[in-house]
């Protein structure tokens, strides 16, 4: 699956996400069935569409300014929204709107509905970062333990490490405390690293809506700064519409378990999916150490820990 967008299902199952074509009846997305603009149509209930997303969304997103008429024909200001929006997002413009393209992309994601999933999934970013920044003291503690065997402070964060990630049982324990700090290390670096989609603008809205989904990403996203997969821009988290039903330890987890793939690498050693659920659970438990310290569910639910010192609910 090297190269396949991950995301988190429902019932915390990953896979390859798949957009519904021109969007999901019933949901907030923006849905069409044919181009609109330059080249494409210029009358019809599609062009109307178009135009209410632009007046939609915020004219500091983009958003039409003045407002469009909505009367579903395609002029010179229309033409105009259009391209703006389109300068203000990827720097050209055509002037066209194109079913499941970036401009059509873009546009869904910023409705109403998905600013306000973004708006408040914002807090619990911040509580993410938390997490690992808990992750990555505790992997520093647990090094210290580690060499001093103990000493006079006992091996607490060690311990904590070693039920999620089998570190004593590692072919080198050190060697894998570092690369697990690595993790959390690039994960807090994605917040600090200039240029690009970076902190909180990493994170937006799905487009398209797939009800089943909590988050997905792009393995390595972090070293695809500007690519694409057809609308899908590479170096993105994306926020589901599940997300918006999700527990809040959940809503947590979930940034902190889609980062874990985000920042790892992009071929080889892959931060994977081998199993789900906390690490008491039967498949969690029968990973092998490489496993357990290469799942992205065994990160987040350790940095949850090692914050709030319990499991998810």
């Amino acid at each position: 699956m090297k190269g396949v967008s991950m995301g988190i299902h429902q019932s915390r199952r990953c896979m390859a996400y798949a957009a519904k074509a021109g969007g999901a009846a019933g949901s907030e997305d923006l849905i069409l069935s044919v181009p609109v603009g330059a080249g494409g149509a210029i009358y019809g209930p599609d062009v109307v569409r178009v135009q209410r997303a632009l007046n939609q969304i915020p004219a500091e997103y983009g958003g039409a300014s003045p407002k469009l008429v909505e009367d579903g024909k395609v002029g010179k200001k229309t033409l105009a929204a259009i391209s703006a929006f389109q300068k203000r997002h990827f720097g050209w413009s055509d002037g066209r709107v194109d079913v499941m393209g970036k401009t059509h992309a873009k546009l869904s994601s910023l409705l109403p509905g998905k600013i306000k999933r973004m708006t408040t999934a914002q807090q619990y970013l911040s509580q993410a970062q938390q997490c690992m920044l808990a992750a990555q003291a505790g992997l520093l503690s647990a090094g210290v333990e580690l060499l001093s065997g103990g000493g006079l402070f006992g091996t607490h964060n060690l311990d904590l490490a070693d039920k999620h990630f089998d570190i004593r049982k590692s072919a080198s324990p050190a060697a894998a405390l570092g690369q697990l700090g690595q993790v959390f290390a690039k994960m807090l670096g994605v917040f600090s690293k200039p240029g690009g989609l970076w902190g909180w603008m990493a994170f937006e809205a799905e487009p398209f809506t797939n009800p089943n989904f909590y988050a997905f990403t792009w393995w390595g996203g972090y070293y695809r700064s500007g690519q694409y997969a057809g609308w899908q821009r590479l170096d993105t988290v994306y926020l589901s519409a599940f997300y918006d039903q999700a527990s809040d330890d959940n809503r947590i987890q979930t940034i902190v378990h889609e980062l874990a793939h985000f920042v790892g690498p992009t071929g080889g050693d892959l931060i994977d999916d081998y199993a789900y659920g906390q690490y008491w659970d039967a498949k969690m438990k029968a990973l092998s150490p490489y496993r357990k310290q290469h799942n992205a569910e065994s990160i987040a639910n350790y940095a949850f820990e090692a914050r709030f010192g319990r499991a998810p609910v």
